[in-house]
């Protein structure tokens, strides 16, 4: 009896170290970097490995010189402190060059990029390339601001099945700091064909064309995208703040729920709708607030006959709710304002980052 105890004894433990063996051989590898060099150096490192690696950096201006390409999944980059304002990635500038120069491609999935701000891109600040299948894609507490195109822009190949989804993006903000961008092709968050993305506690401004035409959307998710939670986010003086789907190019279900779109009468030549839904059937529009004080007539517009089983409900607007192109919903229980509580106002405005709060009191207080 005494030996067969001894015996379990023994099984145990080894399981035991067995176990402890499988979780260090899972753990994240650390490496903390303090200039551009050696996060180049790092990135190389954690894609030669592998990746399961977490790249801290220390507060500081980090040149970004080159893209920043992430290959092998499970890597994250956060700052030392998790405060976006102590570690800036800056591109080469908000221009156009004669190559394809996005800070940051993502080409593996489970990529985190968290309490970090990037700017002055030629194209993208960071493109996740739904084509390689770099699904689970973490944005967390950053600052994504003045890129040539798209802020963020989420991609795949036309006609090829392959798409990143499972993403989340939140508590951060996308920003023209101008409060205007450099040409129409921009946006806050371009999104192609991803599926169960959730968008939630972000704050927009100044995702608006100087001329040509429309500026995208803050938030677009479109190219057979479904199945999207757009949540309590604040756009501010954006052309058009949120669209599921574009003309035959459409969306299927999600919900647009409880955002603040907010567009003061600033002179922006293109401001447009705050919620669109174009081709996008089975989606829930609940309980947002979209208040323009500009000449375009519309808050939200549901298009073209793909359009149908949509609820719009519960909405707060201070313009027209619209059927457009044959498009379907049920509409009830909408109300309208002209405009925020004191107390509204001075809770939105604290979500923003300290530089851009005198810009968007001056458009939201009205």
């Amino acid at each position: 009896m005494i030996m067969l105890k001894r015996w379990f004894l023994v099984v145990v433990c080894m399981l035991m170290l067995n176990s402890m063996h499988t979780v260090a051989a899972e753990a994240k590898r650390h490496i903390t970097v303090e200039s551009s060099e050696q996060l180049y150096a790092a990135i190389h490192e954690a894609n030669r490995v592998g990746g399961n690696t977490t790249i801290q950096l220390r507060r500081g201006l980090y040149a970004i010189h080159r893209p920043i390409v992430v290959t092998a999944p499970g890597i994250t980059l956060q700052s030392e402190s998790l405060n976006a304002k102590d570690v800036v990635l800056r591109g080469p500038g908000m221009k156009q060059t004669g190559q394809v120069f996005s800070l940051l491609r993502v080409n593996a999935p489970h990529f985190s990029f968290i309490g970090l701000t990037a700017e002055q891109a030629p194209n993208h600040i960071i493109q996740v390339a739904g084509e390689n299948n770099a699904d689970y894609f973490h944005l967390s507490r950053s600052v994504l601001r003045d890129s040539y195109e798209q802020l963020l822009k989420v991609s795949h190949r036309p006609g090829q099945p392959e798409a990143a989804d499972f993403g989340v993006v939140e508590y951060s903000t996308f920003a023209y700091s101008a409060g205007i961008g450099p040409q129409y092709y921009i946006g806050g968050i371009d999104l192609h064909l991803g599926q169960h993305w959730h968008i939630r506690h972000n704050q927009f401004y100044g995702i608006a064309s100087p001329a040509k035409r429309v500026a995208e959307h803050a938030i677009h998710l479109w190219y057979s995208s479904g199945h999207i939670t757009v949540e309590d986010n604040i756009i501010v003086n954006s052309d058009r703040g949120i669209g599921f789907g574009m003309a035959n190019k459409g969306n299927q279900g999600g919900v647009i729920k409880d955002n603040w779109i907010i567009h003061a009468d600033n002179g922006h030549p293109y401001a447009d709708a705050g919620i669109t839904l174009e081709s996008s059937p089975d989606t829930i529009v609940s309980g947002n607030w979209v208040l323009q004080y500009h000449s375009y007539p519309n808050s939200i517009e549901y298009r073209f006959p793909a359009t149908q089983r949509v609820e719009i409900t519960n909405n707060t607007t201070n313009k027209r709710i619209r059927r457009r192109n044959g498009g379907g919903a049920t509409v009830t229980n909408n109300h309208n304002a002209d405009k925020l509580t004191p107390l509204q106002v001075s809770t939105l405005i604290e979500r923003f980052p300290p530089e851009y709060r005198p810009a968007v009191r001056a458009a939201i207080a009205q």
